[in-house]
């Protein structure tokens, strides 16, 4: 019988540390927003949109219901499709289609919208924060350059907590 709840606990186990991930990753989503600059806008609503998979359920909603970044009100969007994103200040990237993911991060660059993901090489490739876990530790990497092309701004004490910060040499 102990046998039996040892393996139990070991199967199990790598679920309950990926939730715990993920509830670290929508509460990362908002607080990453305290470190960063937009370019002055007009706008009254902060929004944190997701495309194509929803990996948080209605965690999202309940950690920001009520809540605000930068005295604004939050607003949680959820889209499958480049042209449906809008106006939007973060974006939870969740596409496997590496050109659908480029043609995203083109539009974000174009639109100062911060971009952040767990794809493996995602930073890399142009995107803002790559958010991953080692080990169940958090990792950032982050693109400083793609930050700037976005004309957004990151605080010098996120980028001092990131594994890897990806800028040009001058």
């Amino acid at each position: 019988m102990k046998i039996v709840y040892i393996l139990l606990v070991v199967l199990l186990l790598p679920l309950f540390a990926s939730n715990q991930e993920r509830d670290l990753q929508a509460v990362f989503l908002g607080r990453f927003a305290k470190f960063i600059e937009w370019p002055e806008s007009s706008k009254t609503i902060f929004t944190i949109t997701l495309i194509d998979e929803n990996p948080f359920g209605n965690l999202l909603t309940k950690l920001y219901s009520g809540k605000k970044i930068h005295g604004k009100k939050i607003k949680i969007k959820y889209v499958r499709n480049l042209k449906d994103i809008g106006i939007t200040d973060i974006l939870f990237i969740t596409l496997n289609d590496y050109k659908k993911v480029q043609k995203v991060i083109k539009y974000a660059q174009k639109n100062s919208i911060l971009t952040i993901s767990e794809q493996r090489g995602f930073a890399q490739r142009g995107g803002v924060i790559q958010l991953g876990f080692v080990m169940q530790k958090p990792y950032l990497v982050i693109n400083y350059d793609a930050s700037l092309k976005s004309k957004i701004k990151i605080s010098s004490s996120l980028l001092a907590i990131a594994q890897d910060v990806i800028k040009e040499e001058k």
